[in-house]
């Protein structure tokens, strides 16, 4: 018993330091960049360019602050690079009721887009979806190469994670809030501190557990001495 609590502290730890060196590559990158050579996960990226609201994409069962709702997804057409697409997360909006998608917000400006290159998430599935070529999309995971036999232009790896949306022709607006959209991506769910105290709860069980066996060890002795 002691072993395994030992060794359940010791995956903790070895999460939050993990988790700290993620959070570390992000805060890292920082600095925008633009499309003028390879990107890789976790950089930051300003670019300008539109939005095709035509093929929105709504990532099913999400939950914000206790309400169930979606997260939107759009393809992203930068001016630098007008031949590849990007599938861009905008954030979460509340579910209607009846289960009806939400409407998608009419984003038909030019806009300066600032966020993080990342893949998307690992999520299982109960039923494996079927192809379908309606819009707006109810999805259940965001699967890219799926995607991009529907939008043959979509850059099939990676998608990004926006941090801050900004009309050209109103810059001192926020694009997400008038836009009805609540930023709700974190490069990591737990952060490290979690994963710390955890270390330390399984760390004192183990410590906890060792003491009484050894009371109960002398306690034994004791007994088989009289």
């Amino acid at each position: 018993m002691v072993l395994l609590l030992v060794k359940l502290s010791h995956w903790q730890w070895t999460r939050g330091e993990q988790k700290a060196q993620h959070l570390a590559q992000f805060e890292a990158n920082q600095a925008p960049e633009s499309l003028s050579g390879s990107v890789q996960k976790g950089q930051y990226l300003a670019i300008d360019g539109q939005f095709r609201p035509e093929f929105a994409v709504w990532l099913d069962n999400q939950t914000h602050q206790g309400r169930v709702g979606y997260r939107l997804f759009l393809p992203f057409i930068p001016s630098q690079q007008p031949s590849q697409w990007w599938l861009v997360e905008l954030g979460w909006m509340a579910a209607p009721a009846l289960r009806r998608l939400p409407a998608v917000p009419e984003l038909a400006s030019r806009y300066q887009l600032s966020g993080f290159v990342d893949t998307p998430s690992k999520r299982v599935v109960l039923k494996k979806e079927t192809a379908s070529h309606d819009w707006p999309a109810r999805r259940q995971r965001i699967d890219l190469q799926a995607l991009k036999a529907q939008l043959p232009t979509l850059n099939p790896q990676w998608l990004i994670r926006t941090e801050k949306l900004v009309d050209v022709t109103t810059p001192s607006t926020d694009a997400l809030a008038q836009a009805g959209v609540t930023p709700v991506w974190q490069p990591v769910v737990m952060p490290p501190a979690k994963h710390y105290g955890y270390a330390l709860q399984w760390a004192l069980m183990a410590l906890a557990v060792s003491i009484g066996a050894g009371i109960w060890w002398y306690k034994t002795k004791q007994r088989e001495a009289m």
